[in-house]
């Protein structure tokens, strides 16, 4: 029976309410990780920082850069992202919250291409010339870098809920709806032309935040 009472105790220790982390003046500073769309195994890391303006009421900004860089010898490709935005936070009961976001969002990936292209033929880099002496010329696969971004602003709708550990760190489990409306660019390498197109719909995800009250 004791050990019932002390595992209940430790069950309720550790989900504390988190009344006294959300009153005003509070400070949260945290960091939200979401399953892609994708690939279940890819964390998308958001860091954020809010405020408490009134008891239970958060607003705040978050910001994300991301670089990576592939060094392939003769050629290098970079990966970027960039995201800024803002957000609100409202606890509808102790624990449980809702969240809107409004940000930014730019993506650019490189990719290597062999590229069909007609260009004059070249031996040991020697140009090579027909008998009319004109420059002799072939469909030849060129190998190029390309870039593809993607430029959008999203719309973040959300629900979590606040497990409180150790008194200042939580724990967040969420899920949100994300409205996407921008531009994609991709090139196409039959045409040697980069193409427009509209970025548009609605992804759902599920993740987790880890948030420092103070």
């Amino acid at each position: 029976m004791k050990k019932i009472i002390l595992s209940l105790a430790a069950v309720l220790a550790f989900a504390l309410t988190s009344d006294a982390q959300t009153r005003k003046g509070t400070v949260l500073l945290g960091a939200g990780s979401q399953m892609s769309d994708t690939e279940w195994t890819t964390l998308a890391i958001t860091p954020k920082i809010g405020y408490f303006v009134q008891d239970g009421i958060a607003i705040g900004a978050l910001i994300n850069f991301q670089s990576d860089n592939v060094d392939k010898g003769d050629y290098e490709l970079n990966n970027s992202l960039a995201e800024i935005g803002v957000f609100g936070r409202y606890y509808v009961s102790n624990n449980l919250f809702t969240e809107i976001a409004l940000s930014s969002k730019t993506a650019s990936t490189e990719e290597y291409l062999f590229i069909e292209q007609f260009a004059q033929v070249y031996i040991e880099d020697i140009p090579q010339f027909g008998a009319d002496g004109n420059p002799l010329m072939a469909w030849q696969d060129i190998e190029e870098v390309v870039d593809n971004s993607d430029k959008s602003l999203n719309f973040n709708l959300g629900l979590g809920y606040t497990i409180v550990w150790r008194e200042h760190f939580a724990v967040e489990p969420f899920m949100n709806l994300v409205f996407v409306n921008g531009e994609r660019k991709v090139y196409n390498s039959a045409d040697r032309l980069v193409e427009s197109h509209d970025l548009k719909g609605t992804k759902f995800n599920l993740g987790v935040n880890f948030s420092l009250f103070f």
